[in-house]
């Protein structure tokens, strides 16, 4: 098999090349034929049948004598910025082949229509929808660098067109003579209804035109997502109630420590003391709501977490008493 490939891929590498040639040779034949046409039709002075010829020519075999002959038909049938282009294309290409006269006369030719050129200068004013703006003259998309610059154009009848997303097409029509500036203003488009509504029919999957019923809308925030942060919030509150109520807790048990090295028994306790046994009472019981009030925050929070999706309506209410707390809810 591999011996089979082999022989294979040489075979076909082999055939490729004369194949390759034959089409070269083809091309190149073409490109001759329809070169001597070109020459023949332009000493005649029919230069609208001889351009087409040397276009044809020079795109199937790209030579220097045909693009200055193209360059010169150009020049004939008045395309000052046609035949200026070719001119300026064909300057480097004749220093790099060596010919020095072709060179000169590209030069020369070039500068010599510089003087006759004619341009178009395209502004768009569609402020800030400038962006979306697709302009084009005489079917070519006009780059956006383009906007603003004075383009050498061919003289004659030139058509600048303007489209936009949801915008009417904006079109203008005008007759550049030899040698003018002339400048065209794309205005702010203005709006287009029916693409308007084309393209919310697209985006819905509805007909054209057709509104959308208020079920249809989408849903402005996830279900039980208020709910939800609410029990992290109260959730949060109970964590801190906790913490305050450990931390009194703490503060509690060392004021109890410090009041009985000031007590030698229960009856006899000096002023210090008596002070250290009020602060750890009143710590204790700041310790006991902090407890007490963080427990039932957590609790809250919890409820309303796990209950954020069910779809009930819930109703819940904290109350705290002397040593005491509660949680009541009702759901629907």
């Amino acid at each position: 098999m591999r011996h089979f490939l082999f022989v294979a891929g040489v075979t076909a590498t082999l055939w490729a090349g004369p194949v390759q040639a034959q089409a070269a040779g083809g091309s190149r034949a073409a490109a001759e034929a329809l070169f001597n046409e070109g020459r023949a039709l332009m000493a005649k002075g029919a230069f609208n049948q001889a351009c087409p010829k040397f276009e044809a020519s020079q795109q199937l075999d790209p030579g220097l004598g045909t693009q200055l002959n193209l360059a010169e038909c150009y020049e004939k049938l008045g395309k000052t910025a046609s035949a200026w282009a070719e001119y300026r294309e064909a300057i480097p290409l004749a220093r790099a082949s060596g010919s020095k006269v072709r060179e000169d006369l590209a030069l020369e030719r070039a500068q010599a229509l510089e003087a006759r050129l004619s341009t178009l200068t395209i502004r768009a004013m569609g402020g800030k929808d400038s962006a979306a703006l697709e302009i084009r003259r005489d079917g070519v998309t006009v780059q956006p660098a383009e906007l603003g610059s004075a383009i050498p154009v061919d003289p004659g009848q030139h058509t600048v067109e303007a489209t936009a997303p949801g915008r009417k097409k904006w079109t203008s029509t005008v007759v550049v003579a030899d040698a003018s500036k002339l400048a065209v203003e794309v205005p702010a488009l203005a709006p287009d209804a029916a693409a308007a509504n084309r393209e919310s029919a697209a985006v819905t999957g509805g007909p054209p035109g057709a509104a959308s019923a208020p079920g249809d809308a989408a849903p402005s925030a996830q279900p039980g997502s208020g709910q939800r942060t609410a029990a992290v919030v109260v959730g949060a509150t109970g964590v801190v109630g906790v913490g305050l109520g450990a931390l009194f807790g703490l503060q509690a048990r060392a004021a109890w420590s410090d009041a009985k090295t000031h007590c030698p028994s229960y009856q006899s306790c000096d002023r210090r003391g008596v002070d250290l046994h009020s602060t750890a009472t009143s710590k204790a019981t700041l310790s006991t709501v902090a407890f007490i009030a963080g427990g039932a925050a957590l609790a809250v929070g919890a409820v309303l977490w796990f209950t954020a999706d069910s779809g009930n309506k819930e109703r819940v209410a904290v109350g705290f008493g002397p040593g005491t707390a509660f949680v009541r809810g009702s759901f629907q």
